[in-house]
């Protein structure tokens, strides 16, 4: 499903008009059948799945107490579905999974699904009726791109449930801002006057050009990402809810640690609470943790060989700069305060660079192919 179509504007001011028209006790059941409406249209597998999780869901998490069993079972269940159309994307060539391509929106329902399983299982979050159940999980703006939206963040707004022209108003600015940063900022500025201005570069192979190609696709990177954020959070508004920003201005940040409580906010949130948190709970190492947060969220994109490296690539970041903090602490404050300004531009050009680089280990053919680039870039007087 592509989201800068007139057939997906259409779904969501369609979804805004019937939302607001019906009666305010159905209004939320509403939304959640023209949620599922729109995954039978596109995706009925995905339809099937959702409801399915939902189920589940239900029968094992709004208990009193959540049993360890029904809480493993659950989960162990939902991931394993994830894990295995998102080993189909990739091996093409297995021939069970030849035909296998993940369904919509299946990234993202399953982590909010085993986020509703384990806040109910500490305890953090009331039991929820079928009703609000439904209503979280069919919430048709954040289904198919994100955030993974919080359960608590969703109870409240849903509480508090009254049509506000503000809000109205304020969704549909952020959508509009959204599509500038798709088609005019990514696709025309970034993609296409960028992109021609460096193919028309006399030296091709050279380091410059490889430098600017990184660029050029780390922006995009950003551009698309955020732009479908702006869109998601926008939409979300304008039915009356706040879901949870997804980036704070994340090529700005100082340090790989900013970087990712700025970047896909409510993934590393997720992988924090739920895998760095578990880790160094269990083993006492911070280094572990930011490894196996990083490996995981690497592996929610995709499983692969180029992930899993872009993933230890982050989580080694992290174990740096954990280790750093210590030295720094013992030199900062002897830097000349003239100099502290000049430092932290340092830093923000570092870890943005850091950053960049680490998408070339995504969007190249290969580990080979990554290092052809970085041999360019870095050994360009050899």
């Amino acid at each position: 499903m592509a989201f800068v179509t007139l057939s997906w504007i259409l779904w969501l001011w369609g979804t805004v008009l019937v939302y607001w028209l019906s009666p305010g006790p159905v209004r939320l059941l509403v939304l959640a059948l023209v949620s599922l409406v729109f995954l039978l249209v596109y995706d009925p597998l995905s339809a099937a799945l959702l409801c399915i999780f939902a189920l589940m869901c239900h029968i094992a998490g709004n208990r009193e107490s959540v049993p360890t069993a029904a809480l493993a079972a659950v989960v162990s269940s939902m991931v394993a579905i994830l894990i295995f159309f998102k080993i189909g994307v990739v091996n093409r060539d297995l021939a069970l999974l030849q035909t296998v391509l993940i369904p919509l929106g299946l990234s993202f329902y399953t982590f909010r699904c085993v986020h509703f399983m384990m806040e109910r299982y500490t305890g953090r979050v009331p039991i929820c009726s079928l009703r609000e159940l439904i209503s979280y999980l069919f919430f048709l703006p954040t289904l198919v791109v994100g955030p993974i939206h919080r359960i608590d963040d969703y109870l409240k707004d849903m509480a508090r449930q009254r049509f506000d022209p503000r809000m109205l108003s304020e969704g549909a600015e952020r959508i509009v801002y959204g599509y500038v940063k798709l088609a005019v900022i990514s696709n025309f500025l970034v993609e296409r006057l960028f992109g021609e201005w460096i193919l028309e570069h006399p030296d091709q192979d050279g380091a410059l050009v490889a430098y600017l190609l990184i660029v050029k696709n780390g922006l995009n990177v950003y551009l698309q990402f955020s732009g479908y954020s702006d869109i998601a959070i926008g939409f979300a508004r304008m039915l009356g809810f706040r879901v949870l920003e997804n980036f704070n201005w994340p090529y700005l940040q100082p340090n790989i640690s900013s970087f990712w409580r700025s970047w896909h906010i409510s993934l590393s949130r997720w992988c924090r609470e739920y895998i760095y948190e578990t880790v160094v709970s269990i083993t006492r190492n911070p280094a572990l943790g930011a490894i196996s947060t990083m490996l995981v969220i690497g592996m929610w994109h995709e499983i692969s060989t180029r992930y899993i490296i872009w993933g230890i690539y982050h989580g080694l970041g992290l174990v740096i700069w954990q280790y750093w903090q210590g030295i720094k602490a013992r030199w900062m404050p002897t830097v000349p305060q003239p100099l502290v300004g000049f430092v932290y531009a340092l830093s923000v050009l570092l870890t943005v660079h850091f950053v960049w680089f680490g998408f070339v280990i995504i969007y190249s053919g290969g580990l080979r192919e990554t290092l052809v680039i970085f041999d360019k870039v870095f050994l360009w007087w050899l």
